[in-house]
């Protein structure tokens, strides 16, 4: 495939994936969007400072401070001093907090399984192959001389 192709496989799987990711959170009864992304985020890279959450979910550190101090106060959260900097704290996930997040993704996943539930067979087993490309995409390093 030549770049342009890529580029726009890559626009077309961004663009879907949103799509699935609204979809199935829509009616997701437990989290705020925010809350579950940033619980999300936590428990895929571990402990992080407030700015570099901010960053990562493009938002104000004031934003993402307000949402975090929302966070510590349901007891998903923690805060504590950050060994490298003693100005700055390193927010990381409670038990409560993944137990919550957990049960948001269950119910997405329910209720991506209604939609599921009327393929055939053969796209289930795409969707799987599929799946599993898209966990070995998530690994992978951009190259030097890849299109951006």
């Amino acid at each position: 495939m030549t770049a342009p192709d890529l580029t726009e496989l890559g626009e077309d799987i961004v663009v879907a994936s949103t799509r699935l990711a609204r979809m199935a959170t829509r009616n997701v009864n437990t989290l705020p969007h925010a809350a579950m992304r940033v619980l999300g985020r936590l428990d895929e890279l571990g402990q992080a400072r407030i700015s570099e959450l901010a960053k990562a979910d493009r938002c104000s550190q004031p934003t993402m401070s307000n949402l975090v101090q929302r966070l510590e106060e349901q007891g998903w959260v923690r805060r504590a001093q950050d060994p490298a900097d003693s100005r700055a704290s390193l927010i990381s996930l409670t038990d409560a907090g993944l137990a919550e997040l957990r049960s948001a993704r269950h119910q997405a996943g329910a209720a991506l399984a209604a939609h599921l539930s009327q393929l055939p067979a053969t796209d289930l087993t795409t969707l799987e192959a599929a799946v599993a490309i898209v966990h070995k995409l998530l690994t992978l390093e951009p190259l030097e001389d890849s299109p951006r």
